[in-house]
């Protein structure tokens, strides 16, 4: 492959593609993001979708009031990685510290690469590869969106209430 060739992941936002959010689907575009501590992080700007699975990728966090360094950075949390607030129309990044969220790519419209989103989990990190390797070393993209962090049906029912209501898409 030519050196010089960059290669664009196929994901577009949710917002200007032809997905239509059904019944109990909620749109959670421009909700708070908070970390698990209630420590406002962002908001929710938008989702990265993936139109070959039909599939939501990522929530496209713009982060507020982290810093100034941070401030208006938009950033990609695998869509595993994002849970819905227990009491409020929220979402809740667990586990995501202030250097992660430093380390992390900036996100640029139409500018996701496999590269890019390699970084993201390994900046991200998974607690198991965590412990074993120092580093990970090669990511097999025909099975990269099978990781936890991409999980939708992983999130806890932390809200049983709104499950069939508010479902994050």
């Amino acid at each position: 492959m030519d050196s010089g060739t960059i290669v664009y992941s196929n994901l577009e936002e949710l917002s200007k593609s032809n997905y239509q959010l059904t019944d109990g689907e909620a749109d959670i575009k421009g909700w708070p993001v908070r970390n698990e501590a209630g420590n406002s992080v962002g908001k929710v700007r938008d989702l990265l979708f993936d139109p070959e699975q039909n599939a939501i990728r990522y929530v496209i966090v713009e982060l507020v009031d982290m810093g100034e360094d941070l401030d208006e950075k938009a950033v990609l949390i695998p869509i595993g990685l994002a849970n819905l607030g227990e009491d409020k129309k929220e979402v809740i990044l667990p586990d995501i510290h202030l250097d992660q969220f430093r380390a992390m790519p900036r996100y640029i419209i139409g500018e996701v690469t496999p590269q890019m989103e390699n970084e993201i989990r390994y900046i991200i990190g998974s607690p198991a590869a965590l412990r074993m390797e120092d580093e990970i070393v090669e990511i097999d993209r025909a099975n990269f969106y099978r990781h936890h962090h991409f999980d939708r049906n992983s999130f806890p029912d932390q809200n049983p209430r709104n499950q069939d209501t508010d479902p994050l898409i």
